[in-house]
This record gives structure tokens, C-alpha cells and sequence, in this order.
């Protein structure tokens, strides 16, 4: 079979990631808002939202990296043209998702014992728990809505996405403006409020992708919705065996992140507030990769579908160089318009002057940051899961991890020296990807 020229590649990839990259910038712009709104109530609710969204993510993302299983096994039944099989799989996974939803809902509303471990600060901590306990009812929605959403991007329809994010940031601004500010018959609930708006957030895309999978040209003719098949235990733990390591490696990346954020809330509020700020930035900026890592993933496991083994290397390597070109831009992004962005969340003069600090950083691991989700999509697309699981937890816990406390405590770099070690773990993570990648394609 030949191969698709470098235009074509180029093109498709860009064509599917594009409705990914901005449905992600809508969903972090969610947390953009709640970091902004909560920031207007003080730095205390500021840093509450920031602790608590941290336990909040760590936990979810494994979920979300077990899920990301579909795309490659979806876009493999399609580059094979096995469409039927399509809908018992995602009605199995769709179990799956009850049985993590409940246990994750229990399991976050019984976290306080996670502050003391951390030294959280004392006047944070009762808003962190209400923030957590607040937004712990969204757990088993975003399960759903999430393997809708995989589906689709396992087709290649990546538009609705975008469309179900957009709304859920249209109805996040009004709803977080009720229950934090206390409106409409409302108490204010501060940090708690921002939870449970964040949870009926949740719950409206989880029904308006479930919506789309019924209604849309493409993904209708799958039928997952028209029956309820009766729990397969053998096909629901052979799925949880392929999205395992998976979602170990998501919860290793974006668990060192939020353990470096419960390492920082034992420094002052300010710091707090400004690890915060900046990482929400950078988290926006990341939207980019990551939405063409997802778009990466299935245009490899599309290839593989289609046993073309060129189109295979291609599609992963092309698709990190264009990553490569991303990245540089956020650089410039951070270098030239921190200042202003930093202004747009806070006023506070030491919370400012301490976030530009780490945006300087923050520009540093932008490179390594994306490279290393694009070679993980890539990795991905050929189900080479436990290579990513095994890179992320080296990279991210045994170097990461390890370098940002011995920095922070030890070496007294503060916070700084958190950032540091986050440049290491993600340098880490970008040398063994690219190379695992490298090394399974040659031909």
C-alpha cells in the first residue's frame, strides 16, 4: 500500500486535531475561569480551589487515561472496516465507567486525611474539602462524557467535542457566578460553590454528548445507545488491562503536577496563588499539544488499521514536528504577554511578582512538555501502553518528583525549585518517547 505524501499527513492531522485543540482550550478555560473568579474572593478561596482542584485531578485523570484506550481501538476498527464491532465495545466500556465513577466518588469525598500529609495550610483546608466534596458528584458524568467524546475522536469526528466544551464553558461563567457569589436564593459557597457548578457543568455535557452519539450521521450508524448489553466481565477486565497503563502513566504526569501544588500550599498563601496563576497557564498553553497528541493517536492507529507501516512512522513523526513548531510559539507566548496575562488574575503586587518567576520556567519545559505528550499519542496509536507507563512514572516520580522536593527543601529554591524539577521529570519523558517510537517504527 503506498504511502500518503508529508502534505497530506500534515493536513489530516491538523484538520482532526484543530476541534481537539480548541475543545481542550475550552475545557481548562473552565478552570481559567474558576482560577479568576475564585482569585476575586481572596487568596484563600484562590488557594483552596487550587488544592482541592489538584486531589481533584489526580484523581479523575486516571480515569481519563483509562478511557483513552478508545480512540486507537476505535480508529483501528475503522481504518479496518470493522464498524460493527464498534458499539458492544463502547457499551462494555461504558460499565466500566459506572464501577470507576461510583468507586471515585466515594474515594474523593473521603480525602481530608491528604491535607495533613501535606501540611496544607489550616485556614485552607475546610474549602479544599468543600470544593472536593462539592465537585465529586461530576465523577461519574465525566466518566460517560468522556468515553462518548473518545468514541468520536476515534472516528475522526472530533467537531462535537468542541461544540459539548464550548457549552459546558458558556454554562460554567453563569453557574460559578450562583453558587460562589451566592445568587438566585443561593448562600455564597465560595471554594464548595466552585465545585458543585464545576459537577452540574458535568453533568449537562455528559447529556448533551450522549445527545450527539444518538443523533450524529456518522456515529448513530454505530448503534451504541439503541440497548443495554448485560455486563461482560471478560471483555470489561481485557479493556481495564489495555487502558490500565494508560491511565497509570496520566496519573504519574498530572500527579506529579498536583502533588507539586500539595508540596507548595505548606508554603505560604501567596506561593500558593502564584503556583496556581501559573500553572493555569501553562496548562492553557498545553491545550495545543495535547490536542494534536489525541489527533496523532488516531491518525497512527488509523495506519495501523490499515497495516501500512510507513504511514505508521509518519504519522507519529510528523505529527511531533508539528508539535515542535507549536511549542515555540508558546515561548514567545510566555515571554512577551506573561505579564499581562498574570495582571487578568490578580492584583496582588508579591503574588504577581512571584508568578512571573515561574512563567520563566514554565517557558523552559514548554519543548520538552509538548514533545513528550506527542510521542505518547504516538506510542499510544501503536498500544504501546507499557512503555508509556513505565516512562512516565521513572520520568515523572523517580526523577521529577525527586528533583523538585530536593530542590524546594533541601537546596531552599522555594517554589522555584518545584518548577525545576518538573523541567527534569518532562525532559525525562520527551528522550524516552521519542526514542521508544523511534525505535518500534524502523523499518
Amino acid at each position: 500500500m503506498e504511502a500518503l505524501p508529508v502534505k497530506r499527513h500534515l493536513i489530516q492531522t491538523v484538520k482532526l486535531a484543530a476541534p481537539l485543540i480548541i475543545s481542550q482550550i475550552t475545557i481548562v478555560a473552565m478552570s481559567v475561569v474558576d482560577t479568576m473568579m475564585a482569585g476575586d474572593l481572596g487568596p484563600i478561596t484562590l488557594a483552596a480551589v487550587a488544592v482541592g482542584s489538584s486531589v481533584w485531578a489526580t484523581a479523575i485523570l486516571f480515569i481519563f487515561g483509562l478511557l483513552m484506550a478508545i480512540p486507537p481501538v476505535v480508529s483501528e476498527m475503522d481504518g479496518a472496516r470493522k464498524h460493527h464491532k464498534v458499539g458492544p465495545f463502547i457499551r462494555q466500556a461504558m460499565w466500566l465507567c459506572m464501577l470507576l465513577g461510583i468507586g471515585f466518588t466515594v474515594m474523593l469525598r473521603h480525602m481530608d486525611p491528604v491535607f495533613g500529609w501535606f501540611n496544607t495550610q489550616p485556614e485552607v483546608i475546610p474549602h479544599a474539602i468543600g470544593y472536593i466534596k462539592g465537585i465529586s458528584w461530576g465523577v461519574l458524568p465525566l466518566a460517560l462524557f468522556s468515553a462518548f467524546r473518545y468514541l468520536a475522536d476515534g472516528m475522526s469526528v472530533t467537531k462535537p467535542t468542541m461544540i459539548v466544551s464550548f457549552i459546558g464553558l458558556l454554562c460554567n461563567i453563569p453557574l460559578n457566578y450562583i453558587f460562589m457569589y451566592g445568587k438566585l436564593g443561593i448562600p455564597a459557597l465560595g471554594a464548595a460553590g466552585c465545585g458543585y457548578a464545576s459537577a452540574l457543568v458535568l453533568v449537562i455535557q455528559m447529556v448533551a454528548y450522549a445527545a450527539v452519539v444518538k443523533h450524529h450521521k456518522v456515529i448513530k450508524a454505530l448503534n451504541v445507545l439503541v440497548k443495554v448489553d448485560r455486563p461482560n466481565w471478560h471483555e470489561i477486565w481485557r479493556f481495564f488491562k489495555l487502558g490500565f497503563p494508560i491511565g497509570v502513566s496520566l496519573f504519574a504526569e498530572v500527579g506529579l503536577f498536583s502533588v507539586v501544588t500539595l508540596l507548595a500550599s505548606s508554603l505560604s498563601t501567596a506561593t500558593v496563588a502564584a503556583h496556581q496563576i501559573a500553572l493555569n497557564f501553562s496548562s492553557l498553553l498545553f491545550m495545543v499539544p495535547l490536542g494534536l497528541s489525541m489527533g496523532i493517536t488516531v491518525r497512527v492507529g488509523n495506519a495501523v488499521g490499515r497495516s501500512n507501516l510507513v504511514d505508521i512512522k509518519n504519522a507519529g513523526f510528523y505529527g511531533i514536528a508539528l508539535v515542535l513548531v507549536t511549542q515555540v510559539i508558546s515561548v514567545l507566548i510566555i515571554l512577551l504577554g506573561g505579564g499581562f496575562v498574570v495582571s487578568l488574575y490578580t492584583e496582588d503586587k508579591i503574588v504577581h511578582e512571584i508568578t512571573m518567576g515561574l512563567l520563566l520556567l514554565a517557558a523552559i519545559f514548554q519543548l520538552s512538555d509538548g514533545i513528550q505528550a506527542a510521542a505518547a499519542g504516538a506510542l499510544r496509536g501503536i498500544k504501546d501502553m507499557n512503555f508509556i507507563m513505565l516512562s512516565n512514572v521513572f520520568s515523572f516520580w523517580a526523577l521529577g518528583l525527586a528533583a523538585s522536593w530536593y530542590l524546594c527543601f533541601k537546596l531552599g529554591y522555594g517554589v522555584k525549585g518545584l518548577w525545576m524539577g518538573l523541567i527534569v521529570g518532562l525532559t525525562a519523558a520527551a528522550v524516552l518517547n521519542v526514542g521508544r517510537f523511534w525505535y518500534k517504527t524502523r523499518i
